[in-house]
């Protein structure tokens, strides 16, 4: 740097960006361009379109919106508030308005009882806080159509001016439910809602006295509900959708509506209700909780806050260019408590038994209370815009088989219930940990580590990881859950961290083996590369080193051989011209070297855990945010996406059985580990896929669960199999090299092919048997007797009794070495590739620490 040039400012820029963002939000508002609205003038608009729907409602009667059916006398004239929807001119279809309430009532006298005769009587007591989630299924009503249904004209221009809307054509209006049945979720909420209490007079009925039935309907609250409508046609979960409306305790009735720009739905419910007294209690309801809120509209005029009824969850969708979507009008029946659950000792009726389970879900004390019973609800939809009915599959039109309605669980229940299976999450979760720590201990040495499947252990890792950033997502969001959702991710970390730990274990002792295939590769393409470049040379005769001194044979013709093979010496009183065919076809040894054959690149040495881990972050990314982005698919690919990740997951068996058949290894992990993971891990999929009233309210699937179940249960088939039958049982020859068996079928008649152990063999003028024989001891136990010859176990110094098949006798039969027994008795023993046998126990035990004869120190095959 030249001595004159000023020393860099680091942080000239950043402080120059923050004068800038500190002068534009300090800076004064612009003025809005001409032609444009400003937020204060949205919020105006529509505080004013609210208190005038406000004031309709105050001054309207019964009846004074009732539009022409077909069970509208003849002659009768048709009568419409002047509200938005509401209107003759709108087009809507109020003709069906009828037949929606005379299905509510019909829906109402069923669940009640007979009661009084009018639909007003109650056999039972009703949940007064209907707070939970109900779910079920729904169908499509058309018993009041006669053909096909009139078809509409609806033109947003008129029937909400000065809107503008995303889009106008009604083909692509949302929420608009085209198919015949689906399902059907309601999530009401009125936690924090204090019931209002009238007195139904003559003013309000024209009556001079009370009317019977109206002590079910003086007493009401306002209510909201989350509806979620699905069907064939919709994506992901279904229509989702907020509804707001009022909730009458002592009968069990609810009616709510979505609001709109184009609808106001919220200002002419009452006009929507079944009867008088529902109609009376609800305007007085809705003018004093309206009239708090349009006048909390009124009073912050500075910003367009947008429709404080909106249906659009989470977030105010109905703002300055709202979508058009189909609007809903709900009615909701609540169905009495289960007289079952109520207590006949102590004079405690049924509605103190109901009152105190409340009291004690929401102000728990420790009171002793019966078991809370599920809540039961039918309920029925209707579209005035797009002029669709639909109602909850039961009675009285479908019997109990068929559907029960909406059944779901107070929110208190529905927590709880929630929090309960989180803990027995956690525990499955600890199991997982516990065996991991078992097979981790068992596998603590290079030779166990090398049998383990990097693949295996990884999948179970990955579905660990997963859970715990969706626990973890689950705690830091929903506070409710966050004692449970800390509990099984903080279960699901030490699970990840003690895979990890194990996994990078198994990932370095397996790297050589991982080189050497390198190598071997890059081998055999340098080979073949330069086999196509120069013809093969004749190779120079091999020395053979005997105790008589070096032989050098003549040269004969050319033979196909390698260039690479060894001297070969061997003991005089051994069979030679055996030897060297069994060396000839044995591929050649690979000898130490620095300086790599010319074309090929020797592959670095990197022990490094870290890419192998991206790997498996990667993947696990990739499933996780195509997960989420399955959350908004049709149902039928979402289900098939499900079926499909969970069948992959289930195969972590797979990479295991592939290396036993790679590797020839026979037992790698614990039988423990093994059954203990397959169980742990299906579990969870048994609570999803077989019961009806999970956490999630996810339909169940026992066939799915079935073929999931019975793959894996092949799977430890299969390890069973290669364990008991060998690793390769049932792969044609070909598809593999061939391995060492070590358990082998010794036959007494392939003594000059080697087929017997050291120690076993007995040939005559042997010069190392007649040494064998002086002593008495050894050549007693070592004598022959029938099918079974006995021989010391270098390891434990214990004899071991060799089942041999006698010389023309048939290896396959029933004698020593076929059928089971001969399988099992084969078992007892292993044999070396050097030749040498020992006890399975002993050579297992042995091997789990090094994998090298215990008496030549030969390298010996993986078991």
């Amino acid at each position: 740097m030249p001595p004159n040039q000023p020393p860099p400012q680091e942080y000239a820029r950043v402080l120059l960006i923050i004068i800038l963002l500190f002068f534009l939000y300090t800076s004064p508002d612009q003025n809005v361009p001409p032609g444009f609205p400003s937020p204060h003038d949205y919020a105006a608009e529509r505080a004013a379109r609210a208190r005038h729907s406000l004031d309709i409602l105050n001054s309207s009667r019964w009846q004074d919106f009732s539009p022409k059916g077909p069970t509208t006398p003849r002659g009768e004239a048709s009568r419409y508030l002047n509200l938005t929807g509401f209107r003759e001119e709108d087009d809507y279809a109020w003709d069906r308005l009828s037949a929606f309430q005379k299905r509510s009532r019909e829906f109402s006298v069923e669940a009640r009882g007979e009661g009084d005769g009018t639909g007003n009587g109650l056999t039972g007591e009703v949940f007064e806080n209907v707070t939970g989630v109900v779910v079920g299924k729904w169908v499509r009503y058309t018993d009041d159509l006669n053909g096909e249904q009139r078809q509409r004209n609806l033109n947003l221009t008129e029937i909400a001016p000065g809107i503008d809307w995303a889009f106008r054509d009604e083909e692509y209006w949302t929420r608009n439910i085209t198919g015949n049945e689906g399902r059907l979720q309601i999530r009401i909420d009125e936690r924090n809602v204090e019931g209002m209490s009238f007195d139904v007079m003559d003013k309000d009925v024209g009556s001079a006295e009370k009317r019977p039935s109206s002590w079910y309907t003086d007493y009401a609250r306002e209510v909201e509900a989350s509806l979620i409508v699905q069907d064939e046609t919709s994506s992901g979960d279904g229509w989702d959708m907020k509804v707001h409306g009022v909730h009458w305790p002592r009968n069990g009735v609810m009616i709510m509506t979505t609001t709109s720009e184009k609808f106001a739905g919220i200002f002419g419910l009452p006009h929507l209700t079944p009867d008088l007294d529902h109609y009376i209690t609800s305007q007085k309801v809705l003018n004093k909780t309206l009239e708090d809120v349009v006048e909390g509209m009124e009073r912050i005029t500075w910003g367009d806050n947008g429709n404080p009824w909106t249906a659009t969850p989470n977030n105010q969708g109905d703002a300055t260019m709202p979508a058009p979507h189909c609007e809903f009008v709900l009615y909701a029946q609540v169905y009495p408590v289960d007289s079952d659950h109520a207590i006949d000792a102590g004079g405690l009726t049924m509605t103190t038994v109901v009152h105190d389970m409340e009291q004690e879900l929401r102000f728990p004390n420790g009171a002793p209370i019966p078991h809370i019973p599920d809540m039961q609800v039918s309920a029925v939809i209707f579209s005035p815009d797009c002029g669709f009915v639909l109602e909850s599959k039961g009675p009285p039109s479908f019997p109990q088989t068929a559907g029960k309605h909406l059944t779901g669980k107070k929110q208190e229940v529905w927590l709880h219930d929630i929090q309960y299976w989180l803990h027995i999450f956690a525990l499955v979760i600890f199991g997982h940990i516990l065996l991991m720590k078992i097979q981790s201990k068992e596998a603590s040495t290079p030779s166990t580590v090398g049998r383990v499947s990097l693949y295996t252990i990884g999948m179970m890792l990955m579905a660990d990881a997963l859970l715990f950033s969706s626990m973890s997502l689950l705690s830091a969001t929903v506070t409710t859950f966050f004692p449970s959702a800390i509990l099984t991710s903080f279960a699901a970390l030490m699970s990840v961290a003690l895979g990890v730990r194990f996994i990078s274990v198994v990932y370095n002792v397996q790297e050589p083996e991982r080189l050497e295939r390198q190598r071997v590769r890059q081998a055999a393409e340098a080979n073949n590369a330069a086999a196509r470049v120069a013809p093969n040379p004749t190779p120079a005769p091999v020395p053979i080193i005997t105790a008589a001194g070096a032989d050098v044979p003549p040269v004969q013709a050319p033979v196909q051989a390698n260039l690479n093979l060894a001297p070969i010496i061997i003991p005089s009183d051994q069979d030679i011209d055996a030897e060297i065919a069994e060396n000839a076809a044995a591929p050649a040894p690979t000898l130490p070297t620095t300086n790599a054959p010319a074309g090929m690149q020797v592959p670095p040495r990197n022990n490094s855990f870290g890419a192998v881990y991206m790997k498996f972050v990667l993947t696990l990314t990739v499933i996780l945010f195509t997960s989420l982005s399955a959350m908004s698919w049709p149902v039928g690919i979402r289900n098939v996406y499900i079926h499909i990740l969970s069948f992959v997951y289930l195969s972590f068996w797979i990479p295991q059985i592939r290396r036993n058949i790679m590797r020839n290894c026979r037992k790698a992990l614990l039988w423990k580990f093994i059954i203990g993971q397959s169980v742990l891990r299906l579990l969870p999929f048994a609570y999803f896929y077989l019961r009806e009233d999970n956490v999630m309210f996810s339909n169940t699937d026992w066939k799915a669960f079935s073929v999931l179940a019975g793959w894996v249960w092949i799977q430890i088939w299969i390890l069973v199999a290669q364990e008991v039958l060998g690793p390769r049982w049932g792969l044609p020859k070909g598809w593999t090299e061939e391995g060492w068996d070590y358990h082998p079928i010794l036959r007494e008649d392939n003594v000059e092919a080697g087929g017997l152990p050291i120690g076993l063999v007995q040939i005559p003028s042997s010069p190392t048997l007649d040494r064998i024989n002086t002593g008495d001891e050894q050549g007693s136990r070592k004598k022959k007797d029938g099918s079974v010859r006995s021989v010391d176990c270098a390891i434990c110094m214990q004899v071991l009794e060799v089942p041999v098949v006698a010389a023309g006798e048939d290896a396959t039969g029933s004698g020593a070495a076929g059928g089971v027994a001969g399988m099992l008795a084969r078992r007892q023993y292993m044999v070396t590739p050097c030749r040498h046998v020992f006890h399975s126990a002993c050579l297992e035990g042995w091997m789990r620490f090094r994998l090298q004869c215990p008496i030549c120190r030969e390298n010996l095959p993986p078991l």
